[in-house]
């Protein structure tokens, strides 16, 4: 009796282990079907196959996220891109992606907010330091802008943007001689650039 009570476990573990098996399988035939589709710019045959698996684990919220962006639907996006955020509060790609639809939409407020929780996680993340760099930048809050551009340039020296972006920064501070010196990478990065060209202009 011990011995067949044996043998019905054994046969019912196997049997769990193939449909968990088999559950596998059929999840990522269905995301190539998704990439199929989006490769194809199908977005609603691309969300509709990943609506085939059951419930929300990251992996389908983060996907969901990036398909509804692609379809301009920012409000949807954004509520898969907080889902997926919610499931791995650590995953700084999910609120890289939410940064997506927030941009789409203009809403620096919240795009501001999510940067900085970005970097909690990845205080060197040189995108993410550059874009708060250019949000203060357009708000005119120049002291701020250059905490930020000030770190991507010493991460990344030969960087366009954020040599040229720190070199106007530098300027509207009234450190001339910093602002020369960058506008001048500037033109050794890119030899044909105007805006470096006249920011030198401006300081003669």
């Amino acid at each position: 009796m011990e011995f067949l009570n044996k043998k019905i476990e054994i046969i019912a573990f196997l049997l769990l282990f193939t449909v968990n098996i088999s559950a596998q399988v059929d999840n990522s035939q269905i995301f190539a079907s998704s990439y199929r589709y989006e490769s194809s710019g199908d977005y609603e045959k691309a969300i509709n196959e990943l609506n085939k698996v059951n419930g929300y684990d990251y992996y389908k919220s983060l996907r969901l996220g990036w398909l509804y962006y692609l379809s301009k639907d920012y409000e949807t996006s954004k509520k898969h891109y907080l889902q997926a955020v919610k499931l791995e509060p650590q995953a700084v790609e999910a609120l890289l992606g939410l940064c997506y639809p927030l941009e789409a939409q203009k809403n620096s407020d919240e795009l501001e907010m999510v940067y900085k929780q970005i970097l909690t996680l990845d205080k060197m993340n040189s995108k993410v330091n550059y874009a708060l760099g250019n949000i203060y930048y357009y708000r005119k809050d120049f002291h701020q802008a250059e905490l930020y551009f000030d770190k991507v340039q010493h991460m990344y020296p030969f960087d366009y943007y954020s040599t040229l972006m720190s070199g106007w920064t530098k300027y509207f501070l009234g450190k001339k001689n910093e602002a020369k010196r960058l506008f001048s990478n500037v033109l050794i990065i890119s030899p044909a650039d105007q805006s470096a060209k006249d920011g030198l202009n401006l300081l003669k």
